[in-house]
């Protein structure tokens, strides 16, 4: 436990002293509330979501059919959406996507996600969300916030299963993410989703605030999340205990947004393999090495900039394995999109992350390419390592998307017979 406390101090003790100096934010005088809002506050906030499906930041101005305030107000304390989000796939691919069947051809379809999602506003202080497949049969997230009312400097306390703070690549998910699926790495290394209590919080860093002027006199903001974990709802990693952190600078000017972030994680489990989906979800799993651990621990390093249609985003990790056998990763990826009609994927640098692409009713076309690297190693095994390149485009319409990704993938040592491989997914999704 001396090891959990530590971890905590590092990431919550030096910023804990900032946000009882200044000054409390005083409602405007004469402003009426329509008689559906007694209870009920938005919570709103401009740098936050407006989308229901925007699980890393919060729901405070969720809209239905473009009209704020709208939802199932009950007992005038509790304001619902119900939403959700199908996802099917089209998939063929050969070679060391498929290296179970000796690398042959493999084609079909698939349901990817088949979801449905409660959010609730809980009075002025918080919310809750379960978000539900129905197609595998479990939750995703089942979570209670509770929120703070200090819009300068955000706090939020995240109870239930939910992601880890880990990671940009993780947080954003393949709903909103520009590819289809999360990079190799990010699979490997950073795709955690656990049962536990979070905070987060954020800090405003106005220039005469911060020491370092790296951004002249543009309005910055920090952001510290932490949390203590444990295995997820359906048991579906290894781990027993974690304590999980991630801190962000970033700031957005003339709509132009800068992103740098670290997130580290200390793991107690079992873990015994460095492997990952490579990037299509129905390919088959490949290993690259295969420690006997009862520790793990991750680092990760993060950065994003986005700037009219253009927004890039790269991530690198490196993970330690010590027990029986030990085994070491890295891996990262850097990626890029273009919106060709114009659109923007707007920074979010109070939570540190990209919001999705906003629905319109016009078409948006994206085009965007990803290049990423995945190694392990063991003590006994040597190590391997898988190289993947994608191609891919998207097209939106209103809550549509479709989507086509072309990717090539290849080892250093053969997997099972196969040392590389094409994969060609096409996607359609729809968000309720």
């Amino acid at each position: 436990m001396k090891v959990y406390v530590i971890l905590l101090g590092l990431f919550w003790a030096p910023f804990g002293a900032t946000d009882d100096a200044g000054p409390t934010e005083q409602p405007p005088a004469e402003q009426p509330q329509q008689p559906e809002e007694r209870s009920v506050g938005t919570l709103l906030d401009d740098e936050t979501t407006v989308e229901m499906h925007d699980d890393t930041t919060l729901l405070r101005d969720v809209r239905s059919g473009g009209i704020k305030g709208s939802g199932l107000l009950v007992f005038d304390a509790f304001r619902f959406w119900v939403g959700g989000a199908i996802q099917y796939d089209y998939y063929n691919f050969d070679g060391i996507y498929n290296s179970s069947s000796e690398g042959a051809r493999r084609e079909g379809g698939s349901m990817r996600r088949f979801e449905g999602i409660l959010r609730s506003q809980l009075y002025d202080w918080g919310e809750i969300k379960a978000q539900y497949d129905f197609d595998r049969g479990n939750f995703r997230d089942l979570y209670l916030r509770w929120v703070s009312k200090r819009k300068d400097t955000p706090l939020t306390i995240t109870a239930g299963n939910q992601k880890e703070p880990l990671g940009l690549d993780n947080l954003i998910g393949n709903k909103s993410g520009i590819a289809q699926e999360r990079s190799a790495p990010s699979y490997a290394f950073g795709s955690r989703r656990s049962l536990g209590v979070r905070l987060h919080k954020a800090f405003e860093l106005a220039p005469e605030k911060r020491k370092f002027d790296y951004w002249k006199e543009d309005v910055a903001y920090m952001t510290t999340s932490v949390g203590v974990f444990t295995s997820d709802l359906d048991d579906t990693h290894d781990t027993d205990i974690a304590v999980t952190g991630r801190v962000t600078a970033g700031r957005v000017k003339q709509g132009t947004g800068t992103h740098v972030g670290i997130s580290t994680s200390y793991r107690e489990g079992q873990y015994y393999r460095v492997s990952m989906r490579p990037e299509v979800n129905e390919a088959d799993r490949v290993t690259l090495a295969q420690p006997d651990g009862n520790t793990l621990g991750l680092l990760a390093f993060e950065a994003a900039y986005n700037r009219g249609p253009l927004h890039i985003q790269a991530e690198a990790y490196t993970a330690s394995y010590r027990g029986r056998v030990r085994g070491y990763g890295v891996g990262g990826y850097v990626q890029g999109g273009w919106y060709l009609t114009g659109e923007s994927r707007t920074y979010q640098p109070r939570w540190g992350v990209l919001a999705p692409h906003a629905p319109s009713r016009n078409y948006a076309v994206e085009i965007f390419t990803r290049l990423s690297h995945t190694r392990g190693d063991d003590e006994i095994n040597g190590w391997n390592d898988f190289k993947s390149l994608t191609l891919g485009g998207n097209l939106y319409y209103r809550k549509l998307r479709f989507s086509a990704n072309v990717l090539y993938g290849e080892s250093r040592e053969p997997i099972i017979t196969e040392s590389d491989g094409i994969a060609v997914n096409l996607r359609v999704q729809y968000l309720l």
